[in-house]
């Protein structure tokens, strides 16, 4: 033996066999290693299910320390923290908005001009202001009630009058512009003007269309109101029609009519006149309050404004 041996040396066959053995068993490390990496990298992220997410961050962890096996320990706990925040994040999702307050003072008011409908008219020069009230809302509320439930099929006593169905029928073939006219003139041949003291025992009554088909009188308003039933049973929207309660400067009293909007003009419809008038030809009617279907509208007088002779002449012509 020499010196400097400290254990018998191997017989060369022995290395031979040691040596394809620990091939073998890197190899099989190697593969584990690899198998795990595939099996990390194949797994999906739900950031909808908490419980997958966790499971795949402590898997991810798990992998980086296994692949990396001679990384530093802060480094790992830095590569720890950083891939649970990302999933508190995946979890969490961008912050909600925060839902808009409404104002109930502003939803009145809405639902207010809402239930007015439109945007402000101008008749005989004055303004009109959406209100949802006004002093003749209860009156013409009460006879527009009638006015719809014979609309929706529930009282269809109105058209079993036959003046009503005749009028009807005789102005249906005519065109829009020749309709107007038509109705003015055939209900002011139809009705009597009679004062609501007389008819109804009342100071002030709006009569609805049977109503007024019945007693085949009424006083102003009866003849607007059912001007405006026949004419939106022709077809005409309530957005084209007014009735208007105004005041006639020249002679001094209060009035009520019908206005209907065509080509851009609003007609007047008087039970004063047979003819269909324009705006400009009623200068003294100062409009008061107007009224339709979708809506009632507040108008502001014009003050000041004088009424020259011939428009007195005008309002004394029948």
């Amino acid at each position: 033996m020499e010196h400097g041996a400290t254990a018998p040396a191997l017989p060369a066959a022995k290395r031979t066999v040691l040596r394809p053995f620990w091939q073998v068993c890197i190899l099989g490390l190697s593969l584990n290693l690899l198998s795990a990496t595939s099996s990390a990298e194949d797994t999906p992220r739900l950031s909808s299910d908490r419980t997958d997410t966790t499971v795949f961050s402590e898997n991810s962890i798990e992998t980086a320390s296994s692949t990396a096996p001679h990384a530093v320990p802060g480094q790992v706990k830095t590569a720890t923290r950083i891939a649970l925040s990302e999933t508190r994040s995946d979890l969490i999702g961008k912050p909600r908005s925060k839902p808009e307050r409404t104002n109930p003072k502003l939803a009145r008011s809405a639902s207010a001009d809402q239930r007015s409908a439109l945007s402000p008219t101008r008749l005989f020069g004055s303004r009109g202001k959406p209100v949802s009230i006004s002093p003749v809302s209860q009156r013409w509320q009460r006879a527009l009630s009638e006015l719809e439930s014979a609309a929706q099929g529930t009282d269809q006593t109105r058209h079993g009058f036959r003046a009503y169905s005749a009028i009807l029928e005789q102005v249906r073939p005519l065109r829009r512009g020749l309709q107007i006219p038509k109705v003015n003139y055939m209900v002011n041949r139809l009705l009597a003007y009679r004062e609501d003291s007389f008819l109804y025992k009342k100071g002030e009554y709006w009569a609805s269309p049977v109503e007024t088909l019945s007693r085949r009188a009424g006083d102003c308003e009866d003849y607007a109101i059912l001007k405006y039933t026949l004419l939106r049973d022709l077809g005409i929207k309530d957005e084209d029609m007014r009735i208007v309660v105004l005041r006639d400067t020249a002679a001094r009293q209060y009035h009520a009519v019908l206005s209907v909007r065509h080509n851009g003009k609003w007609l007047i419809l008087d039970n004063r006149f047979s003819r269909v008038r324009f705006e400009r030809d009623l200068p003294h009617y100062q409009a008061l309050y107007s009224v339709n279907a979708a809506g009632e509208w507040s108008h502001t007088p014009n003050k000041g404004k004088p009424v020259n002779l011939a428009a007195r002449l005008k309002s004394a012509t029948r």
